[in-house]
């Protein structure tokens, strides 16, 4: 799978741009200063695949200043030379989002799935140490592409979670019983009972083999493991689903106290432990990256199983601390995808065609394989 041509309006600093890549091309630098709008392009691309900024939680922000929506498209081939146009389009009054496919409107679960993509952000570095969500959040990224009931059940859960939460409001004002919350419960344990299951059987596949990809990077650690940190215990549908109930009965008085719901998979963690020890209470930064790169590739194989399709890998400041053997090492594991990335540094390693990307103006050229 390979994306063809991008083609923005009305998006970040771009009011009307569009890129065509070429096929034999599978390697796309976009260089610049910061702010110049390189990480905007690899937001757009990524847009299309998870139906939502990568970087931002409000759609309005993808807006260019002053303008009413913004629509950004790519032609997408597949392996088996048919080729989509994916059409995202968000406008600010009356306020509306619509996904389209070869012109066709398609609703959010229709559309994703379409054309994934792995993605590496700077904010990523601190899957490790940072909070939870980051770290739910990379599980989510890659199951709700690749799982249609996964992002079904997402967005269900979501909803479920909200509706549960402004009734825990409602009961501590008097205006509703304790017992409206039975329903809810129910219909939270279902949907988060399909979401803990994917999570934990795509942390065991990367259990796998995530010290044999570490080997690649240069890291010997013994007894790596990745650790998932939840409530309940069970591991069939119907027996979690009971015993997630349960759990959520067990935390009720503590929930009606906090207004929210404590327990669940929007509260569950996960950590990467060698010898039983949190690599983020003694790994270096640089480490943390190299571990973070690692489980990236296995992401890769892992969607590419799934899907059938390699996916485009979106990379943004990957290189931006690790020296030029990592660097060497990384864009060697990548041959044969088709990889976006962003970069304020030497393009010395780099061949392929590159993006000169300056105040939203983008000039391409092609440079020898080094």
């Amino acid at each position: 799978m390979r994306l063809r041509s991008l083609t923005l309006e009305q998006f970040r600093n771009y009011s009307s741009t569009e890129l065509l890549f070429a096929p034999e091309q599978k390697l796309h630098l976009f260089h610049g200063e910061n702010g110049s709008g390189k990480t905007n392009l690899l937001e757009a691309i990524a847009l299309l695949a998870l139906t939502k900024s990568c970087r931002s939680t409000n759609d309005e922000d993808m807006i260019l200043w002053d303008a009413t929506h913004f629509r950004v498209q790519g032609m997408v081939e597949y392996v088996d030379s048919t080729m989509k146009m994916l059409e995202c389009v968000f406008q600010r009054f009356p306020r509306r989002k619509a996904f389209f496919i070869n012109g066709v409107r398609v609703s959010s679960t229709q559309f994703i799935g379409s054309f994934p993509v792995i993605i590496f952000l700077p904010q990523d570095l601190s899957l490790f140490s940072g909070p939870p969500a980051i770290r739910r959040q990379f599980f989510d990224r890659v199951l709700c592409q690749v799982l249609p009931e996964y992002f079904r059940e997402f967005l269900q859960y979501s909803k479920v979670l909200k509706q549960r939460n402004a009734l825990l409001r409602r009961i501590a004002q008097g205006m509703l019983k304790e017992i409206e919350l039975d329903f809810w419960d129910e219909e939270l344990a279902k949907a988060g009972s399909v979401l803990i299951l994917a999570r934990l059987e795509l942390l065991e596949t990367l259990n796998v083999t995530v010290r044999e990809e570490l080997l690649g990077f240069g890291v010997e650690w013994e007894n790596i493991t990745l650790s998932w940190k939840r409530s309940t215990s069970e591991r069939s549908f119907d027996l979690l689903k009971k015993e997630f109930v349960q759990c959520l009965l067990h935390h009720r008085a503590r929930d009606r106290a906090l207004l929210y719901t404590s327990v669940g998979p929007h509260r569950d963690d996960w950590s990467c432990e060698v010898n039983g020890r949190n690599i983020a209470t003694f790994a270096s930064r640089g480490q943390q990256r190299l571990c973070f790169l690692a489980l990236l590739f296995l992401q890769l194989s892992y969607v590419e199983l799934r899907c059938l399709q390699k996916p485009i890998v979106l990379l943004d400041d990957v290189f931006s601390e690790l020296d030029c053997i990592h660097q060497e090492c990384v864009l060697r594991m990548l041959e044969g995808y088709q990889v976006f990335l962003s970069t304020v540094h030497s393009r010395d390693i780099f061949g392929g065609c590159i993006w000169s990307v300056s105040e939203g103006r983008i000039q391409a050229e092609v440079l020898p394989k080094k």
